[in-house]
């Protein structure tokens, strides 16, 4: 085991190829896929730009907490320098367009009442439900549970569990 590695990894022999994965969930990834391009859907006017090209690349780094500029501008194929630059020339930074994605996202799971809040927090690449809590109520004046609780629909026979779960985590975290 290697700790502060540059990379988040398991080195395998070829053989475990073609082994079954167990405790994957399909319909999870599925799921927080669209919620991510759903999201991404609704920024008019930005398709074939380099916001758009570094808001696609976000989703998929953030629950490993690598979302940096320079991964992403590495993965683009550019220097940190150069995306810097080329968002500068399109009126925005790098930190606006994650801050942005991640309260789009974070707006989209939260409709989604069988994700804790805990999950929410990891996906978007929190290490600490309290950061998220406080990020969330920068972006809209409320928690992620009173956020849940006055913009969702209940899920049928959830709702009970999951908000006693979200006030769990809120209150485990310091939150309301």
């Amino acid at each position: 085991m290697e700790f502060d590695a540059d990379a988040d990894e398991i080195m395998l022999p070829a053989l475990a190829a073609s082994m079954p994965i167990v405790g994957r969930d399909p319909h999870l990834n599925d799921l927080l896929r669209r919620y991510a391009e759903e999201a991404l859907a609704h920024r008019p006017g930005l398709r074939g730009s380099n916001h758009s090209r570094v808001e696609g690349l976000m989703p998929q780094l953030l629950p490993h907490g690598r979302v940096e500029l320079s991964e992403v501008a590495r993965q683009l194929g550019m220097s940190s320098r150069t995306l810097s630059r080329k968002l500068r020339d399109e009126g925005v930074t790098f930190a606006e367009v994650l801050d942005r994605l991640r309260s789009a996202l974070a707006q989209r799971y939260l409709s989604d009442r069988e994700l804790p809040i805990t999950q929410i927090a990891w996906l978007l690449g929190y290490q600490e439900v309290s950061s998220f809590t406080h990020a969330f109520k920068r972006w809209t004046g409320t928690t992620p549970r009173e956020f849940r609780l006055s913009n969702c629909v209940p899920a049928r026979g959830a709702p009970i569990a999951l908000e006693a779960r979200d006030k769990a985590d809120d209150e485990r975290q310091g939150g309301t």
